[in-house]
């Protein structure tokens, strides 16, 4: 792999459909690095472009995302920003190296783009508002979260839980200052290709739901769910829109989202929308309390906030020319990572999840 200066990385879990080839088409515009950890060694190939390197992680995807780091915690050092993009979004390298740039512009600590309304969408919240260039929230869904790196590290330990679903629902109440620290970047949209939960499976949903796990998470920090809302933004004319209400009265329009919804979808559609117009006019953005104290206790050790690693990072391979990523895959040692341990397993819960409402 060739030398690079770039500040960002982008983190995949990728299996045979991945769209992640379509985020480096144009290297002229892109301004991040790629690491596909990739569920199926097949889809390794035997040469790879600059920029870009392969690492083979069976399992689930946030089990992944933590043994990722912890074989690669040097990543956190080397990478100003890092974002972890699923593997059926589709996008364009000019629109995600523009969203590593807004956070930077902003100084945001989490951020994601939106979603398109061709898209599969969980949160009516998530899909572009055509009003925005960004909209400042309480909650970053885990589809395609862009992190500024001392807080991913601060995150990291949320990873850890034996959860597959839920997390991302605690990962704005961590920060210390919360204040325009998070947001949903509307000048920036991205298409989610398939439906939700679609490969549960493969994320080891064979015995539980995605319910579960959220609501899981909300009974570990003793949390009611924090509806996803703008407290402010800045408008497609890059007016400071200062005021919750100010945001409520542009989102009206987002019911034509249901026009454009993916086939099977509008009843759903309709109602994520008239949830998200609804709450953003009549909840106040909430942040759980005491997120940070009780992941510690979870986790037993303070994470790797403190970590300690051994071995070449991910930025020696990169300057590295002339080795192959399928000598790095069979060559690279073992790493110790210290100062987080596993939680032990948790019970999951039988009652049914009250959902967004």
């Amino acid at each position: 792999m060739t030398r690079t200066n770039r500040p960002n990385l982008i983190i995949t879990r990728a299996g045979k459909n991945s769209l992640h080839q379509e985020w480096i088409s144009d290297p002229s515009a892109q301004n991040f690095d790629l690491l596909v950890a990739a569920y199926d060694d097949t889809i390794i190939p035997r040469e790879v472009g600059s920029h870009v390197l392969y690492h083979h992680i069976p399992g689930p995807k946030i089990s992944g995302w933590m043994q990722l780091f912890k074989d690669e915690a040097g990543l956190l050092d080397r990478y100003e920003q890092i974002a972890l993009i699923d593997d059926d979004i589709r996008a364009r390298a000019v629109d995600l190296s523009r969203c590593f740039d807004v956070g930077r512009e902003f100084g945001l600590k989490l951020w994601q783009p939106s979603l398109s309304w061709d898209s599969y969408a969980t949160y009516g919240a998530t899909l572009t508002n055509r009003s925005f260039r960004l909209r400042f929230v309480n909650f970053v869904e885990m589809m395609c979260p862009f992190f500024e790196s001392s807080f991913l590290r601060r995150v990291l330990p949320t990873f850890d839980l034996g959860l597959e679903s839920g997390i991302d629902l605690v990962w704005c109440s961590i920060a210390d200052d919360r204040d325009k620290a998070f947001a949903i970047v509307d000048e920036v949209s991205v298409k989610h290709t398939r439906s939700v939960g679609d490969q549960k499976s493969m994320n080891g949903f064979t015995d539980r739901t995605y319910n579960t796990d959220v609501e899981t998470c909300l009974d570990l920090f003793s949390a009611r769910w924090p509806s996803c809302i703008a407290s402010g933004g800045v408008s497609k004319s890059g007016r400071i829109v200062a005021q919750q209400l100010d945001v409520a009265v542009r989102t009206w329009l987002q019911v034509l989202a249901v026009l454009d919804a993916p086939e099977g979808s509008r009843k759903y559609r309709f109602r994520s929308v008239l949830d998200h117009i609804r709450h953003q006019w009549t909840r106040k953005p909430i942040y759980i309390p005491n997120v940070r104290e009780e992941l510690l206790k979870l986790t037993m050790e303070p994470g790797l906030e403190n970590t300690v690693v051994t071995g070449p990072s991910f930025h020696d391979r990169i300057e590295s020319p002339g080795s192959s990523d399928g000598e790095f895959l069979e060559a690279i040692p073992s790493r110790q990572v210290h100062g987080a341990r596993r939680a032990e397993p948790f019970v999951l819960p039988s009652r049914i999840p009250h959902g967004d409402d």
